[in-house]
């Protein structure tokens, strides 16, 4: 699992994407996983697991804050890994996202410009219950979440307990 997020990592940091097959090989590593741990309940793991990402996350790929290959990328991690280990992965892959985008923020010129639009993004979103994709009125950096995943998913199966 790891070598595949590393790949993906180092293709999304090369080309802004994984590719569909690196995370269809990774699926299929998590359902045998599973049927082998846990026979044909493995099916029902799998499903439940995989399919865990794409429900929590929706919103934010409906509003283009978080890209869909990212949420396929949780989702094969979560294939492979129980449950409350995705759920220990995406928190501390968020934690991450966020150590990294402070820093990022903290070097940009137009950091004041930057949180201001994301402020009257959120607050209009709030306000009138609309969902609206994210787009600033300027160039927007890439940011890769697939490094993070790395780490939060490296944290979560050899730090984290529970």
């Amino acid at each position: 699992m790891f070598g595949l997020l590393l790949a993906a990592a180092i293709q999304d940091l090369r080309s802004g994407r994984v590719p569909n097959r690196w995370i269809a090989a990774g699926l299929a590593m998590g359902l045998f996983f599973q049927i082998a741990e846990h026979s044909v309940w493995g099916v029902y793991y799998f499903l439940r697991n995989s399919s865990f990402p794409v429900i929590l996350l929706y919103l934010l790929f409906q509003t283009r804050v978080l890209g869909a290959g990212d949420i396929k990328l949780f989702s094969m991690i979560g294939s492979i890994l129980t449950f409350e280990k995705l759920l220990q992965c995406m928190a501390y892959s968020f934690l991450a996202a966020g150590a990294g985008a402070i820093l990022f923020l903290a070097a940009d010129k137009k950091r004041w410009e930057k949180l201001s639009y994301a402020a009257n993004f959120l607050l209009y979103t709030l306000r009138e219950g609309k969902v609206r994709p994210y787009q600033p009125p300027y160039a927007q950096e890439r940011f890769a979440l697939t490094v993070p995943m790395l780490y939060g998913t490296a944290f979560a199966v050899f730090f984290a307990t529970g």
